[in-house]
């Protein structure tokens, strides 16, 4: 009984986990076409793995600056982040920044 109701309770939050990834990229997608709309260049969403550091630090909703260390294809960068924020625009905003756009695809 107690097995079920385990396995129920990880198959709603693998649900969820995809539901919310959804979201993101909904977002991202959003954000992507206003920006080209705009006139600015956006390149692709770098394939490296999100590291969990940013995914972190968009849960820290009770601070507005989040410094956070990552490497980002080697190089080591620190970014400060505002919490509650979407973290896979900011690894893209990140791995842009570091300069690595011929790197993301």
């Amino acid at each position: 009984m107690w097995g079920r109701r385990r396995l129920r309770a990880l198959e709603v939050e693998v649900a969820e986990a995809r539901a919310e990834g959804a979201e993101l990229r909904q977002r991202l997608d959003l954000f992507e076409s206003v920006a080209a709309a705009a006139g600015a260049a956006v390149g692709p969403v770098p394939l490296a793995p999100m590291p969990p550091e940013l995914v972190a630090a968009a849960r820290e909703l009770h601070r507005e600056d989040v410094p956070v260390r990552l490497d980002v294809a080697g190089v080591e960068v620190i970014a400060v982040v505002g919490g509650g924020g979407d973290p896979r625009a900011w690894w893209t905003a990140i791995w842009q920044a570091a300069g690595h756009q011929q790197d993301a695809s």
